[in-house]
């Protein structure tokens, strides 16, 4: 007997390093970057139908429902099913949204990710998270990391997952009232498409991969001047704690910006000091918020 109801929690993530090693022969880039999942979450729910329909109970703001990468997932896999000639009833979907859009958190991503884990079990497909990463990955690179709910080391363009387990760290992230698009980001004549491979050692920790940088970040500063004030104010409270200048950085291709704390307490500080100079950075709905990389199961 098929369930009638399922939800989870969708969390998002923060790309701690992003290196563009190059352009390939179909358009996309090579890159070499790492995933830290984090405890900032959308809610997924899906209710099951009998008629075969594919529905979106609750519009997301600035996105039609055949743009919607949740909806798309959940096309993907009503027409798995179909090639494989197995029965689906339909679905009725909700999500609730916590995780910005345009922020470079991968939400939609993880959204979508929700959907095919929810409808695998819903529609009692009992598919492997290995059969379900090729439905996943052609509604995007970073949707198999979702459905793995593991931190990663991504490669390829991000599909090539090595999982990461490393004890809990700490982010404060700072959002500004901005969504920037990833489509043209790539694309720009400017983005260095030629920085290497971070070089990692054996014995891994959160701290290695600050190391590196976010190629994408001079791109988005350039377009998005409120990024750069962000920034700025982030990296001026955190050398206050004698935070290393490095460690504020752009998530994916932004506009949310983050920076690693060495504990909790530390992390709640520097939002005390940074939610203090809020109405200094500018007008409009300024995020911020203390996460972990401690993600519901």
């Amino acid at each position: 007997m098929l369930m009638q109801r399922l939800s989870e929690a969708a969390p998002a993530k923060l790309n701690l390093h992003l290196h563009v090693l190059g352009q390939r022969q179909d358009g996309y880039h090579d890159l070499d970057t790492s995933f830290a999942l984090i405890d900032w979450c959308d809610e997924v729910e899906v209710r099951l139908r009998e008629d075969g329909a594919i529905c979106r109970l609750e519009d997301q703001v600035g996105i039609e429902a055949s743009e919607d990468l949740a909806v798309r997932a959940a096309l993907s896999m009503q027409a798995y099913c179909v090639a494989q000639g197995l029965a689906c009833p339909g679905v009725d979907i909700r999500v609730r949204k916590r995780i910005p859009q345009g922020a470079g958190l991968g939400g939609g991503s993880s959204d979508a990710a929700s959907v095919i884990r929810l409808l695998n079990r819903l529609w009692g497909l009992s598919l492997s998270a290995e059969a379900l990463i090729p439905i996943a990955l052609k509604l995007g690179a970073d949707v198999p990391l979702f459905i793995h709910r593991r931190h990663a080391i991504g490669r390829g363009v991000g599909e090539r997952l090595q999982s990461l387990d490393l004890p809990t760290a700490h982010f404060l992230i700072l959002m500004p009232p901005l969504a920037v698009p990833t489509s043209g980001i790539f694309s720009d004549p400017k983005l260095t498409r030629s920085s290497k491979a971070l070089k990692l050692p054996d014995c891994l920790n959160w701290v290695d991969f600050m190391q590196g940088h976010n190629d994408l970040q001079a791109v988005v500063i350039k377009r998005h001047r409120i990024v750069e004030v962000a920034l700025d104010g982030l990296r001026s409270q955190a050398r206050a704690l004698n935070i290393a200048s490095h460690w504020p950085r752009m998530s994916g291709s932004g506009a949310a910006v983050f920076c690693m704390v060495r504990d909790r307490l530390e992390g709640l500080e520097l939002e005390a000091m940074i939610q203090a100079k809020l109405a200094e950075f500018g007008e409009g709905h300024w995020q911020l918020k203390l996460v972990s990389t401690r993600i519901p199961d």
